[in-house]
């Protein structure tokens, strides 16, 4: 990684509200196949509002993840995440963005698709429900990792064990994003 480019990684403590709107939120974790449609269907309506993923192909690569986390407010969707199953061509394609020189030799699996509504942001719904992935595939044996350019994610996974590799790098949606890898 090149260490004359900041990556604006601080870390803080967890809010102190946190615990008490956390108590009134319902958090799950399916397999895509064990979704109604209508999650499902919420799934993809809430990660398009965040406007950062093509809309092509987005149902099927939704219905390929491993995982899908729901975090929910009442009755209100309010935050997601997953476990996605890319293609090889696509961890490929990361690499070459990130300067990566190197072989994918063992089995991987990506944390993404988080987004948490903006009027329930900073109270620890995008870090809950990942650690509720990573829990589900702390059997994984093999790669796990995560583009972001997005200060407080980049905090969860170097938290969570995960290390910055190659360079930042712009994607089609995004300035500055960074790879972040754990291996098992």
């Amino acid at each position: 990684m090149n260490h004359n480019i900041s990556t604006d990684l601080v870390f803080d403590q967890d809010y102190h509200e946190q615990p008490n709107f956390l108590r009134n939120c319902h958090f799950e974790i399916k397999r895509p196949y064990d979704c109604s449609m209508i999650q499902l269907h919420h799934f993809y309506l809430l990660l398009r509002q965040g406007n950062k993923v093509s809309p092509v192909d987005l149902h099927l690569k939704i219905f390929n993840a491993a995982f899908l986390a729901f975090c929910y407010n009442g009755k209100k969707l309010v935050g997601i995440s997953a476990v996605k199953r890319p293609c090889p061509s696509y961890l490929e394609e990361v690499y070459k963005k990130a300067g990566i020189i190197a072989g994918i030799d063992k089995p991987f699996l990506e944390i993404g698709y988080s987004f948490t509504r903006e009027s329930v942001r900073k109270k620890g719904i995008s870090s809950t429900l990942k650690r509720m992935l990573l829990r589900k595939i702390s059997d994984h044996h093999g790669i796990i990792f995560s583009t972001t350019a997005t200060p407080s994610s980049q905090r969860f996974l170097v938290a969570n064990g995960f290390r910055a590799k190659g360079n930042p790098y712009q994607g089609n949606f995004d300035n500055h994003i960074i790879y972040f890898e754990r291996t098992a």
